[in-house]
């Protein structure tokens, strides 16, 4: 490996972590007089952006550190999600657009698909079936990105080589996707048929109930349109390029994966085609341009070998 590669010690996926932090700071930051909230947010990226860049200085020790220092985006996505519905509030004063989602999900689809498929296909089944596709989402995209990350680490003779190729592609074009997510959720909130839900699953089943628990300690308000769950689902896939069954079998699951956020009311259906169509969109925009802007060189191989 050349001098120059060993001598950068931060690649495009830390710098897209740490432009969104330091974004989100200073828009909390100029906003404390609104309330402690935005003080907490404000300390709080600050934190993650000096913590980046401390972890990210000098060539990362062998053990925790340096398994740290590759695997930190996942530690983050939750707490850059959950800034969502703080940050859109100081744009639009708590106003979501739900209504006219509502709208545009009507004109496509006719009555609301939320509302009746779980009355076509009803029963334990089905509702647990659909709310485990659902919750599968989490152990896909982590689990994608340790692996492709440990992938990279076993063709390595030296960890001192530096990261691989194909690891630093996967990197970027994921979290360039996330924060691209994010920003959207921040302009243009809808919260989804959420009330629907309640309704019909509040305290139903096994898988359910578990799901309403972490949405109420983790969730925050305003990311159902397009859906990230789909969306991040498709460009995981997308970048580990499988190959035979098990390229049927991801992307079924994606399929069943998309029903599920429609059955179980996290998303109207004009939600789910649009987390389809947007992944697709973002995996092709954050390629191009990683590609387009070198030097960080892309193995073509696959990520998921044959």
């Amino acid at each position: 490996m050349s001098e120059a590669r060993l001598e950068t010690h931060r690649y495009r996926f830390d710098k897209v972590v740490l432009a969104f932090s330091m974004l989100i700071f200073i828009v909390n930051f100029i906003n404390i007089g609104n309330g402690y909230h935005y003080l907490f947010a404000a300390l709080g990226n600050l934190f993650i952006f000096l913590m980046i860049l401390k972890i990210t200085y000098r060539p990362p020790p062998a053990g925790l550190g340096f398994n740290l220092r590759w695997l930190y985006p996942l530690l983050l996505l939750v707490p850059l999600q959950y800034q969502i519905e703080l940050a859109a509030t100081l744009f639009h004063g708590g106003e979501v657009y739900d209504p006219l989602v509502r709208i545009w999900d009507k004109a496509l689809f006719g009555p609301y698909v939320h509302r009746w498929l779980p009355d076509v296909l009803p029963g334990a089944f089905w509702r647990e079936g659909f709310h485990l596709l659902y919750v599968a989402y989490y152990p896909l995209i982590v689990g994608s990105y340790i692996f492709v990350w440990n992938q990279g680490r076993s063709g390595q003779a030296n960890l001192s080589e530096g990261p691989d190729p194909r690891f630093l592609r996967f990197a970027f074009v994921m979290m360039a996707s996330f924060v691209s997510y994010l920003i959207v959720f921040i302009l243009f909130p809808v919260i989804g048929p959420l009330d629907d839900r309640f309704l019909r699953f509040d305290g139903v089943g096994l898988i359910g109930p578990m799901i309403d628990w972490l949405y109420a300690q983790a969730h925050s308000a305003g990311g159902a349109f397009p859906s990230s769950h789909v969306g991040e689902a498709v460009i995981v896939v997308l970048l580990l390029r499988p190959r035979g069954y098990q390229r049927l079998a991801l992307w079924l699951f994606i399929g069943g994966m998309t029903v599920a956020t429609i059955y179980g009311s996290f998303h109207y259906a004009i939600d789910a085609l649009a987390g389809l169509l947007s992944g697709g969109v973002l995996y092709l925009l954050w390629s191009w341009l990683y590609q387009r802007w070198g030097p960080e060189n892309v193995n073509n191989d696959p990520a998921i070998s044959a």
